[in-house]
């Protein structure tokens, strides 16, 4: 199993030097690994000028997550903005970073644009120097007009604003799953109603000592309710744990395992259509968090295709690309032009809300990390 690095804020911002650094050294190279087209720069080069330097190179190669329609959607949408063929790669960003290490090992530079989540993206992509600088080539007007932005500008998460842009911010639907055939709603009061002895082995969740959902939601319960509460919780009532979102959400719909912690929403939604009796539902003493899913988005250096690479940037970020993104992911757009119609009410973050953050740079790479790892030690 790919482990990944384990770094400092002061490590990140040494590894954010050394990856501008390397970023310059490969715009001023003349010899490419995969020999890819020179992308024109950012603030010289037109639109148009891009747009025909990226449909010359013929593809871009996208990584993002495992969601339902992920994969035709997505390269579909692209291709009618853009004339240009999207090969889409689908899975966890943990599984992509073990790829991408043996690839980068070898001098091999297959991908152009990562969707990811936070922990791989600040802990592995970003400390390792593989990003590129997004920033400098956004291009579109409404991708770079700050009034069409909840945040007032594009939301850039690194230390230098310039690598990471965060495109959803959603609050948490719930903590919680239950299968209502099986377990009612009202016999889960607080988090001390999880401890019941009579919901040992009736729980199920995304295996929290990885990257992934599981942490996400974890962590939050790790800060709050502490270790030996998650120890009594996720060890003493022998939850079940999985590294496959639908099959978390198959269990609870089936019935296997009746009540889900931190099971993503989208993997019920066809449980749901088909009126399968769910319930999702937060505890009063867990905080509701805010997460931008596999909203990242991430350019990489040394990319086969750099002029896609920014074509597609932009696309994503633009109002065409949340509106086929968003419903996708079930994510909150950052952008405040584009309606939100496919969430609940409870998932649109308030102004003057309180909200834990787990997407915040500085928790991922502390509190997240420590939290991850103790959920390894218990568990694994």
């Amino acid at each position: 199993m790919f482990q990944e690095n384990r770094v400092t804020r002061r490590q990140l911002i040494g590894a954010l030097a050394l990856t501008g650094a390397a970023a310059l050294a490969a715009a001023c190279t003349t010899a490419a690994p995969a020999a890819p087209t020179a992308a024109p720069t950012g603030t010289a080069a037109t639109w148009d000028q891009v747009l025909a330097a990226a449909k010359a190179e013929g593809k871009v190669v996208v990584s993002g997550p495992p969601d339902p329609g992920a994969s035709t959607k997505i390269p579909d949408a692209f291709k009618s903005f853009s004339g240009i063929d999207l090969e889409y790669l689908a899975g966890n960003s943990s599984q992509l970073a073990s790829r991408i290490q043996s690839e980068r090992a070898a001098s091999q530079y297959t991908i152009d644009v990562s969707l990811a989540g936070a922990d791989t993206v600040y802990g592995t992509f970003l400390a390792n120097g593989w990003l590129a600088p997004l920033k400098p080539v956004l291009m579109l007007p409404d991708v770079v007009d700050g009034k069409l932005y909840r945040t007032g500008e594009p939301w850039f998460r690194d230390p230098q604003k310039q690598f990471i842009m965060q495109i959803f911010n959603s609050a948490t639907v719930a903590l919680l799953a239950l299968n209502t055939e099986m377990v009612s709603p009202d016999d889960f009061k607080d988090s001390s109603s999880l401890l019941d002895p009579r919901w040992q082995g009736k729980m199920c969740t995304y295996d929290p000592g990885v990257n992934g959902a599981g942490i996400a939601t974890a962590s939050a319960v790790y800060v709050t309710k502490g270790k030996d509460y998650c120890t009594q919780l996720y060890k003493g009532q022998n939850i079940t744990l999985s590294r496959d979102y639908q099959q978390v959400a198959d269990w609870v719909a089936h019935g296997n395992y009746p009540i889900g912690i931190g099971v993503t929403h989208q993997y019920l939604a066809s449980y749901y259509a088909a009126g399968i009796p769910l319930k999702e539902m937060n505890l009063p003493d867990i905080p509701v968090t805010v997460a931008g899913g596999f909203g990242l988005v991430n350019l990489y250096n040394n990319a086969p295709h750099p002029n896609a690479a920014i074509v597609f940037a932009n696309w994503i970020a633009s109002k065409a690309g949340i509106s086929v993104y968003g419903p996708i992911e079930n994510g909150v757009p950052v952008r405040n032009d584009v309606d939100p119609s496919w969430v609940t009410p409870d998932q649109i973050p308030q102004p003057g809300g309180k909200y834990f953050d787990t997407y915040d740079p500085d928790y991922v790479l502390t509190k997240r990390q420590e939290a991850r790892d103790f959920f390894a030690s218990i568990l694994h």
